[in-house]
């Protein structure tokens, strides 16, 4: 993923989350020229993703969240990017960079196909 400004992560975010069913709305916590953290949240009760950007670093992160919990996450912290994978999300596998928008998608196929 090449840098981009907050501007443009919570432009292509906004985006895909009104394209998503399963998105009830999203607020953004904390927007400065250099940090974008948001929390957008889902139809699903206690459930949300948590989406986190330093321009400055580079660093992202999206982590779906349900009753305090990581469920999923991707991000590019300490290790380079790296999948918190559904079945195990304290693992660390490695993975390519990851747009929201495909972050989102993994989010919806799993609960659509959850039974």
């Amino acid at each position: 993923m090449a840098a981009m400004t907050t501007r443009q992560l919570l432009y292509e975010l906004q985006q895909a989350c009104n394209r998503s069913p399963l998105v009830s709305h999203i607020e953004e916590r904390v927007v400065d020229v250099d940090i974008l953290s948001v929390r957008v949240h889902l139809t699903i009760t206690h459930t949300f993703i948590n989406v986190f950007y330093n321009v400055t670093t580079d660093k992202v992160a999206f982590a779906l969240v349900e009753g305090g919990y990581r469920l999923y996450g991707v991000d590019n912290a300490k290790v380079g990017w790296h999948k918190h994978p559904f079945h195990d999300p304290d693992q660390h596998l490695p993975c390519a960079p990851v747009r929201f928008e495909e972050f989102l998608a993994d989010v919806e196929t799993h609960f659509m196909t959850k039974p």
